[in-house]
């Protein structure tokens, strides 16, 4: 048998399965290539959507700063944080869109409103279909308020001796049974400079539902004639003497505090009552009388104090006075008082000092 020694031919063939063996390569290669590549942009893409969602959380922590800020005069409540996102309940810019995480409310109150605690989530969209969201919890703390203030000092020492703010001003004024409601009644406080007068006349009824401040500088602040009744929703002052006249009924309510002048005169001690709900402040010495009669004993007078008495003193200013001729409020002297004719309610007291209102620095943070 003949054998073939001959080696023509074989380069080509090796040339190629060189060929072949680089083609798979090369396709391999570029198949892991184009893998890793899409891999990249996918994870690009990520990186922007997270990105665009964080975007969306300082979006969003701007806003909430402006608004705590412009409120730091005012109360804030969750519904003001819940309507910084509109109607819609999603504000959206650019790439991103914030949202509330649970349902329509993202703001939670917490220690009776001392703290709010307000919770968005934020998506980022890279390419139409690349999503990544963000959740964010922002913590508003209320540093301070004047309810809580105001309740501190209930037991603080504070004459009505000045005049109350925003208050209308009068230089006299004058009422009688036939004023009717508009001109008998004043619902803001009301400053008189001269004196407050009643005519003459049966029911004479006069309210004033916050403060009453009677300068009487012609002499005398307050002159009463026959059945009159004054109502004061807040404190009630009188400079200068009162005079209450007439032989009729005489009604004082003051819901708040009080401070009667040196002189009173006509102290009908069966007619004259007065109902004061606060504490009654006197000056250092004073002269309430019924005619020549000077009235210095319980019994002489029909006042009723819920409070204290103070009574002023050139060289230690106002103290409390233990003993005094003025009867302590029972309950028969309250439902008499609540049922007077000039009976109005307490005033609302009105903030006198703001909330500081704070956003803390701490966002807690969660990716998804």
């Amino acid at each position: 048998m003949e054998t073939l020694k001959s080696e023509k031919g074989y380069a080509l063939l090796m040339v190629l399965m060189l060929i072949l063996l680089f083609t798979v390569l090369g396709m391999g290669l570029m198949a892991t290539n184009m893998n890793s590549a899409k891999q990249f942009s996918t994870k690009e893409n990520q990186v922007q959507a997270r990105h665009q969602a964080e975007m969306g959380v300082l979006h969003y922590g701007v806003v909430l700063e402006d608004k705590v800020k412009r409120s730091s005069t005012t109360a804030i409540s969750c519904t003001d944080i819940d309507a910084l996102l509109g109607t819609t309940k999603k504000l959206s810019k650019g790439d991103y869109y914030i949202e509330p995480v649970n349902g329509p409310a993202s703001c939670k109150e917490v220690n009776s409103g001392k703290l709010l605690e307000v919770t968005i989530k934020s998506t980022g969209i890279v390419q139409g279909d690349t999503k990544k969201k963000v959740e964010a919890t922002f913590y508003i703390d209320n540093l301070g308020s004047s309810l809580e203030e105001a309740g501190e000092n209930t037991d603080s020492i504070n004459p009505p001796l000045t005049e109350p703010d925003n208050a209308q001003k009068r230089d006299s004024y004058f009422v009688n049974k036939h004023s009717g409601e508009a001109l008998s009644t004043f619902n803001n406080s009301l400053v008189i400079n001269k004196s407050l007068s009643t005519g003459k006349g049966a029911s004479t009824v006069f309210k004033a539902k916050k403060h009453l401040f009677i300068k009487g500088v012609n002499g005398i602040s307050l002159d009463t004639n026959n059945h009159t009744c004054i109502g004061v929703g807040g404190n009630f002052t009188a400079l200068n003497k009162i005079d209450w006249g007439g032989q009729s009924s005489i009604e004082l309510l003051v819901r708040q505090d009080a401070y009667f002048p040196t002189i009173i005169d006509n102290w009908k001690s069966d007619k004259t009552t007065v109902f004061i709900f606060g504490d009654l402040y006197l000056p250092e010495s004073y002269t309430y009388k019924n005619h020549n009669k000077n009235l210095a004993v319980k019994g002489d007078m029909q006042v009723y104090i819920q409070g204290k008495v103070y009574q002023n003193s050139r060289s230690s200013g106002f103290k409390e006075v233990i003993s005094h001729p003025f009867y302590k409020m029972d309950q028969t002297s309250l439902d008499t008082a609540n049922s007077l004719s000039c009976a109005v309610p307490v005033m609302e007291e009105e903030n006198t000092k703001t909330p500081n209102w704070i956003l803390q620095d701490d966002i807690n943070i969660s990716y998804q």
